[in-house]
């Protein structure tokens, strides 16, 4: 009898144990019950620069993988916003439904493209916000998500734009004139104006004065600078019309940005010239004229000579 007992207390004892351990055992599988993730393929790491094609485009690509650790099929649905996606022009290119096999990773791609020119408009130091999702699907039912999440920005674009602003002035020999030129930031980033230049065609005479003050000046992007140049004729500077380039270089991006324009150069000497021949003329028509005067006087006196010859001839023939 005291071993029946024993044999119940032991069954029962063994039982309870038995039934504390199966929860545990069954914790225990479900998180190790091999799973799915999701994350970004490309470095992300800090903030994404993205690309330019050309000069204003912007053509890029960034990539995510999912791996699928599971024995069967992975379905998932994807989805990106942006923060402010209202204000935001970039075109994202990316499949929505993905499938990946058990026991597999793959890696898939966003394309980023923009031809609006939005990256002139949107500051390198203000960072988007994009957010992806992938959503588990089994038999059209949405089952467990997950989302990652990057900061991207537009790169910084640099566009001095050279312009020069004329009032039909008339440049005289020996004198000067003053010209206005304007350089506009139309780049989303400050830039700085390197290495002003002139170069005038035909015109070795001709300078142009106060381009240094151009030099190494810092412009805030949308804000515009005007400088007051001076173009000056020496004496000897013939009657002509000048060709005159005017270029700047930026110093975020190397590019050279020129206007052109002519100015009309009236020589001074030219008119001096005119006057002196002018001058020089009255005596050279004043003695032309005295010697007509005498020449006509001469031959007046020898005709009337011949005539009284002639009219003595006759009178004398007739006696």
């Amino acid at each position: 009898m005291a071993n029946s007992t024993k044999g119940v207390v032991t069954l029962v004892l063994c039982c309870l144990l038995f039934g504390a351990f199966l929860p545990g055992v069954a914790a225990q599988d479900q998180v190790e019950i091999p799973s799915w993730e999701v994350g970004w393929e490309t470095n992300m790491d800090g903030i994404y620069e993205l690309e330019l094609s050309g000069q204003d485009d912007i053509d890029d690509s960034i990539e995510f993988f999912v791996a699928n650790e599971r024995m069967i099929d992975l379905n998932l649905e994807i989805t990106i916003e942006w923060d402010e996606s209202d204000n935001i022009p970039i075109e994202l290119e990316y499949d929505e439904s993905i499938s990946v096999a058990a026991s597999d990773n793959q890696t898939f791609t966003i394309e980023i493209s923009d031809l609006s020119g939005y990256s002139f408009l949107r500051s390198p130091t203000k960072s988007m916000t994009l957010l992806l999702s992938a959503q588990e699907v089994a038999l059209e039912q949405p089952l467990s998500t997950q989302e990652i999440d990057a900061e991207l920005v537009v790169p910084a674009v640099f566009n001095l734009k050279l312009e020069s602003q004329s009032k039909d002035e008339i440049l005289y020999s020996g004198s000067s004139v003053e010209y206005l030129l304007k350089v506009s930031n139309e780049g989303n980033t400050k830039d700085v104006i390197k290495s002003p230049q002139a170069s005038i065609k035909s015109c070795p005479s001709i300078n142009v004065e106060g381009l240094d003050v151009m030099a190494d000046v810092e412009l805030e992007n949308s804000t515009v600078g005007e400088y007051v140049v001076r173009i000056s004729a020496s004496a000897s500077q013939p009657e002509r019309i000048c060709e005159i380039t005017i270029s700047i270089k930026s110093a975020g991006n190397g590019q050279i940005s020129s206007t052109i324009f002519e100015i009309d150069v009236n020589s001074n000497a030219g008119n001096d010239d005119e006057r002196t021949v002018s001058d020089n003329d009255e005596p050279t028509n004043n003695g032309e004229t005295e010697l007509t005067e005498t020449d006509t006087l001469d031959f007046i006196g020898i005709f009337e000579l011949i005539f009284i010859v002639a009219i003595a001839v006759s009178f004398r023939r007739l006696n």
